[in-house]
């Protein structure tokens, strides 16, 4: 992050990763050494965390001097384990806040989204395992848009571009869906497409799906293209 000041930075990386906030762990100790506030560093944190999220040195004068300013005494008392504990706790639930704080409504309606989706309320429960945290987080974002516009067609067609790069999708005759993969079927992708059309495509609407080599169809030039379609 370029602003070290801003404490849901991390955090915010860990639940993009998918990997459990648990595995970062605030540390105070060696950002307490001095009692005069203008020697303390400038930053909130200043090493970079590392790829295993274990450990990231927090100054929290910077920010939160009136919520750490009696817990973090330069005496030894012999709570120091304890403090670090709660230190650890505290800057998580700020990084939290603080991630929080910055959404608006259509953030936390996608986080909803997401919810339901990873508890099946739309289907297709057993194809999420192909899609990362953010990968649903767009999904959830073409499905808000077909609640605001139900336009199944276009949000289908969105979805498809920002997830599948190599399918390019066909209205034929207003009624079938016709989707071009330029690629060889494979597991991972095939599982990734059906969960779309399950998400978007409307019951009463045919479709058909051609992978590596398509069909040219008359009118569409994107399909027409030499070398790109096989004659029927």
């Amino acid at each position: 992050m370029e602003d070290r000041n801003q404490i849901w930075g991390p955090y915010l990386a860990i639940k993009q990763q998918e990997k459990s906030t648990a595995g970062l762990h605030y540390k105070v100790k060696d950002n307490r050494v001095s009692p005069y506030l203008e020697l303390q560093a400038d930053d909130l944190y200043g090493n970079r965390y590392d790829k295993g999220y274990s450990k990231l040195d927090v100054n929290p004068y910077i920010r939160f001097f009136s919520v750490f300013d009696s817990l973090l005494t330069p005496d030894d008392l012999g709570y120091e384990e304890f403090n670090q504990a709660l230190s650890d706790i505290f800057l998580h639930y700020l990084a939290d806040m603080d991630l929080k704080l910055g959404m608006c409504k259509q953030d936390f309606y996608l986080g909803f989204l997401v919810k339901d989706i990873e508890e099946g309320a739309f289907g297709g429960i057993g194809w999420l395992g192909e899609f990362t945290w953010m990968e649903k987080y767009e999904v959830a974002k073409w499905l808000l848009c077909f609640y605001q516009t139900g336009d199944s067609a276009y949000c289908l067609s969105g979805a498809a571009k920002k997830l599948l790069p190599s399918c390019e999708i066909v209205i034929r005759e207003g009624e079938e869906f016709v989707f071009y993969m330029r690629e060889p079927q494979n597991v991972h992708t095939e599982k990734r497409l059906f969960f779309l059309i399950q998400m978007f495509l409307p019951f009463s609407f045919a479709y058909v799906v051609h992978w590596t080599e398509t069909y040219g169809v008359i009118g569409y030039e994107e399909t027409m293209q030499l070398g790109s379609f096989v004659l029927a």
